[in-house]
């Protein structure tokens, strides 16, 4: 049997694992690193259309992919620094306007489309000696004994002997890392359970071609069947082009599917109250069902979970990704401290920091998300009162504006 012997498995080559990979090689480039992903299927960056997935990135975010050496590959090509942020409420008058200048820094982020990303993070990741990644794994079988994991997937086309390939190789691992999604097996596998609440709305992604500039400024109207946005792209020689999450009730986003393209572009255009003209264009549209999920235990013995292996969060904030990019962070920190004092990376004491740093971090996050989805999904007066007022003190008070962009550029 051939057996690969690893110190960390990361199981979930996504945005979130590639980005461990990469700063665990950095960080630590005496441990051995394998990265499994279930799909064989790249996501290729096209030269002439966008990504409808787009990650809106922190500041954080960014210096963690500088870090891993990603972030070079993807400056300058097709990221765009947004300098604003106009925030208004479809019931009442009340809005909030966001500028860089206001924290005298040069932009309050910068939106990259999902694929740019991967594509930057498994470029990185061919380089680094100490990492490497398997893609068609589907994890089919695992065991643990003597304080280690051991991985297999099923092999296409064989038969499994007494539950094992003997021609598909068996990962041993120290530390195995959950990356592995919202449906996570890892996280199954520990038998950790999960807190879940059902929004009841989908969220519906494409890119739309406006008649006027974006302005690099991010849009964002609360409509009280969902929020809509409006995400500046750059790269493709102009400034016309915007990622669109649009997140809808469940009724409407069925209707919204069921739209031909010009029939959704003159939607959308209404609900954004044509702050860009006229919508032109819009791509193909993809729609997913949204949930908040967060796991009772971010880690079990020898393994910790990260990104939406751990939590899923309304994309109302755009701040999913970002949340698991600081699980990567964090994780990476403490397996630095224990090498440092000679304790496995895998022992209770490290994966409890680990979940004590996060877990609490991340939870007030999703409950904040809930209370906001909440509170703008509220049609009686005495809400919309509320929260037009809110927006409007918010709006008026330039160092309460000031630490909201702080805290947002954190996380």
């Amino acid at each position: 049997m051939n057996r690969q012997r690893m110190d960390v498995t990361i199981v979930g080559g996504g945005m979130v694992g590639m980005a461990q990979a990469a700063l665990l090689a950095v960080r630590c480039p005496q441990l051995r690193i394998s990265l499994l992903e279930a799909s064989s299927v790249e996501q290729p960056v096209r030269p002439d259309a966008y990504d409808a997935r787009v990650v809106a990135l922190t500041e954080a975010s960014r210096n963690l992919l500088e870090e891993t050496g990603a972030w070079q590959r993807i400056e300058g090509e097709r990221e765009c620094p947004y300098t604003q942020m106009r925030v208004w409420d479809a019931e009442g008058t009340g809005s909030v306007y966001f500028d860089c200048r206001d924290v005298k820094l040069p932009n309050l982020g910068h939106i990259v489309e999902n694929n740019v990303i991967l594509a930057a993070l498994r470029a990185r990741i061919e380089e680094l000696p100490n990492v490497s990644m398997e893609t068609g794994f589907k994890l089919e079988s695992w065991w643990r004994d003597c304080g280690l994991w051991h991985l297999q997937a099923r092999s296409p086309n064989r038969e499994m002997i007494d539950g094992l390939d003997e021609q598909s190789p068996v990962y041993t691992t120290r530390l195995l890392v959950g990356a592995d999604g919202a449906r996570s097996r890892v996280r199954d596998l520990l038998r950790i359970r999960t807190r879940d609440v059902d929004y009841r709305q989908t969220a519906l992604v494409c890119v739309a071609r406006c008649e006027q500039s974006h302005q690099y400024t991010a849009w964002q109207r609360f409509l009280d069947t969902g929020p809509v946005a409006m995400l500046p792209l750059a790269g493709l020689g102009d400034d016309k082009h915007c990622a669109v999450v649009w997140s809808a009730d469940d009724d409407l986003a069925r209707e919204l599917v069921m739209l031909d393209d010009k029939a959704f572009a003159l939607n959308l255009e209404k609900a954004i109250e044509s702050r860009l003209g006229s919508i032109e264009s819009v791509s193909e549209r993809f729609s997913f069902a949204l949930r908040a999920r967060h796991a009772e235990s971010y880690f079990g013995p020898g393994a910790a979970l990260i990104g939406d292996a751990a939590h899923s969060i309304h994309p109302l904030a755009g701040q999913g990704a970002n949340l698991g990019l600081m699980d990567a962070q964090v994780l990476t920190e403490e397996v630095e401290r224990a090498l440092k004092r000679g304790i496995s990376p895998a022992h209770v004491s490290v994966l409890s920091r680990y979940q004590r740093r996060r877990r609490g971090e991340n939870a007030s996050t999703l409950k904040a998300m809930s209370a906001f989805k909440s509170l703008f999904g509220a049609g009686d007066l005495q809400w919309r009162w509320l929260r037009n007022t809110g927006l409007s003190m918010v709006d008026a008070s330039p160092m309460l504006k000031k630490r909201i962009i702080m805290r947002a550029m954190s996380v």
